[in-house]
């Protein structure tokens, strides 16, 4: 069973789909060519490699004027992709700031109809996960996450997630928004230890309870810690290429998900964000080979994508 559990609505919007909306609506502000949105949302050869530049990739899309038809169409592709892909299940990170700040909706609205819409272009295929951006107002991040009391929305999100700027990162005041997220028996996860402090990890476990991470590269460098996500079984969630291009991680010669799975750490894959990264679900795989990863490490990890996978989505019927 093929099941990506690692990747990012904003991060498979095709371009394709970006420039032929551009030309449609005539927004030639988002760019002048096809060549221009390519720039954009995705790195030349010979571009440095570094977190906050891999970040503006995505700038493109919040200028985007979003409606229903938009935003339907928008899906449409990326499950498109996902049928190319034969990808079986994924989980899917999305944010609704921008929905919100082009369309006069309710965060509940927007949610509804993101939903409805994977529902209709590939149902019970995609696991929804709420975004919240580090960066984001707190004010409006605590708003978004008092949804998980909301009994109409509740069935409709696999889970929550920490996304975007680590910097930003604070457990104290992540802690209550976790509290209720974990009560309710979801997925939660943050994108910690990956461009800033290991520190962070050991928090996310500790104080969040997470029950999985993004990616928590430097959390390897440390047995204590390795011990930790062991003891508590925390899955580590990782996106090789994008922890390239991110520039996290630059030697070519080998990468932690070596260590991790030799250390005995739960360990899944996913394709974190596609067009910026030109990664599939089967050429992640495939890079494992060259760091040392065995046949039976790549079924393991595929198995506990699946377990985990059964144990947080909960199939909503229309």
């Amino acid at each position: 069973m093929n099941i990506d559990t690692h990747r990012h609505l904003g991060g498979c919007i095709p371009t394709t789909w970006v420039w032929k909306t551009i030309i449609k609506h005539n927004w030639s502000y988002l760019g002048e060519s096809e060549a221009d949105v390519i720039a954009a949302m995705t790195f030349k050869e010979g571009e440095p490699y570094n977190f906050h530049r891999f970040l503006d990739k995505f700038k493109i899309l919040d200028k985007i004027q979003w409606d229903e038809e938009l935003i339907d169409s928008s899906v449409a592709s990326v499950c498109q992709q996902l049928e190319k892909e034969e990808i079986d299940f994924c989980w899917l990170d999305f944010s609704i700031n921008k929905y919100m700040e082009s369309m006069n909706w309710h965060k509940k609205e927007a949610i509804k109809f993101i939903h409805a819409s994977f529902q209709s272009h590939r149902p019970n295929k995609v696991g929804l996960i709420l975004s919240l951006k580090y960066e984001s107002m707190r004010a409006s991040q605590k708003q978004y996450a008092k949804l998980i009391d909301d009994h109409s929305i509740v069935d409709l999100l696999f889970g929550l997630d920490l996304v975007g700027d680590e910097e930003y990162f604070d457990y104290q005041f992540y802690r209550p928004i976790f509290n209720q997220w974990n009560k309710a028996n979801k997925m939660t996860r943050a994108h910690v230890a990956e461009s800033q402090s290991s520190n962070n990890g050991r928090d996310a476990i500790i104080h969040l309870g997470v029950s999985n991470i993004a990616h928590g590269l430097k959390m390897t460098d440390h047995q204590d810690l390795i011990n930790l996500a062991k003891r508590i079984d925390v899955t580590f969630d990782l996106g090789i290429s994008s922890n390239y291009l991110t520039g996290v991680w630059t030697d070519k010669t080998q990468h932690p998900i070596n260590k991790m799975l030799n250390s005995g750490l739960r360990v899944t894959l996913g394709t974190d964000d596609p067009v910026q990264c030109s990664s599939t679900l089967n050429g992640e795989f495939q890079l494992t080979k060259n760091f040392g990863v065995t046949d039976s490490q790549r079924s393991w990890m595929k198995k506990v994508a699946e377990q985990n996978t059964k144990k947080y989505f909960r199939i909503n019927q229309p």
